[in-house]
């Protein structure tokens, strides 16, 4: 894909999008219902009053439809941004005079189409910056979610590693270990052959115990001639 196409894409697609298309809904009502708001009050009120009491109004009116529909999910009905979607699409028609029936058909037509319009956009805008926002959120929580995992694998393989490493270690601890052991039974073999009767093959506490047992070994072919110390000793 193309990098400006791209750029443009995430543009229109991204909440800051969203954010900045419903606040200029939410302050373009801001002037119709201070309009609205300043004609009926200006009946009972001093003009200064009236605009005061209609900016006041219409601003804290807009503010609480805009703060209530994004926290929809808190309430038990979840019919209020249809409502106030209406409620801003008759603030609009009474606005805009939509129900003097003395005018042409096409204004008439006109000015409810503006009135429709304001409603559908104000609740489509609503609920987009809901699931939009939400889905930036859950978004924001996955990636969280994933850095912490990455972290944990990180951890972990440097663990494995230090595991690898203490297993390499040991193992070459158990070769040494048996090359002793080899080298051990050589030793034994050696000093169990110098004190064993080649004849019998009785094993004796010392060489002198053998060579006085050889002498008188009953399958020794020489028996009762005594052994030279060379061969006593072998």
């Amino acid at each position: 894909m193309n990098p400006i196409i791209e750029k443009i894409a995430n543009l229109i697609t991204s909440l800051g999008t969203v954010i900045f298309v419903l606040l200029m809904t939410v302050i373009a009502m801001i002037f119709v219902g201070h309009g609205l708001y300043y004609q009926v009050f200006l009946k009972n009120m001093a003009p200064w009053q009236a605009d005061v009491a209609a900016w006041v109004l219409s601003f804290g009116v807009e503010t609480t439809v805009l703060v209530i529909t994004c926290n929809v999910k808190y309430f038990s009905s979840r019919q209020l941004p249809v409502f106030f979607a209406i409620c801003s699409g008759f603030i609009v028609l009474f606005f805009i005079q939509a129900f003097d029936m003395n005018q042409p058909v096409i204004d008439l037509a006109i000015r409810w189409f503006i009135g429709l319009l304001v409603a559908g956009v104000n609740y489509v805008y609503s609920e987009l910056f809901v699931k939009k926002y939400n889905d930036e959120k859950y978004k924001t929580d996955l990636l969280g979610q994933i850095k912490i995992l990455n972290q944990k694998n990180t951890e972990s393989n440097l663990e494995l590693e230090s595991v690898k490493k203490d297993l390499e270690r040991s193992k070459q601890d158990v070769e040494r270990l048996v090359d002793y052991v080899a080298e051990l039974e050589v030793f034994k073999k050696k000093e169990l052959d110098k004190v064993t009767c080649s004849f019998c093959h009785q094993v004796f506490k010392s060489v002198y115990h053998l060579a006085s047992h050889r002498t008188n070994c009953e399958m020794n072919p020489k028996k009762g001639e005594r052994d030279s110390v060379f061969e006593a000793v072998v």
